[in-house]
């Protein structure tokens, strides 16, 4: 190769950081585990959190939408569906949901 492509492909390694490590590291949000309890319009849908870190987020309703990736692969959720999802710090009304689970298997008395 010629002296300018090498002197561009230093350069562009020097501009190029690695975001994963701030990806992992974001304080802004609160992981959640929920059950989706009813589907409304535009792929939003009403949550009751089961599992969360933040004690007073626990048994909460909450207004959830689908995450970009499960939009794109048009990935089904459905009333009873176990999910995984994100609150934001500043909207404790609102989720994102990132994964389905299997619905909850119901015990018969």
């Amino acid at each position: 190769m010629g002296k300018v492509q090498d002197h561009k492909r230093a350069a562009k390694a020097k501009r190029q950081v690695d975001t994963t490590a701030q990806k992992a590291d974001r304080s802004d949000r609160i992981e959640f585990e929920g059950e989706v309890e009813k589907c409304l319009p535009n792929t939003m849908f009403r949550v009751r959190v089961t599992d969360c870190p933040v004690e007073p987020l626990k048994d909460k309703v909450l207004l959830g939408t689908l995450t970009g990736k499960m939009r794109l692969y048009r990935i089904r959720v459905m009333p009873g569906d176990l999910v995984k999802g994100y609150i934001s710090k500043y909207d404790l009304t609102k989720c994102k949901i990132t994964y389905r689970g299997k619905k909850k298997k119901r015990t018969e008395d």
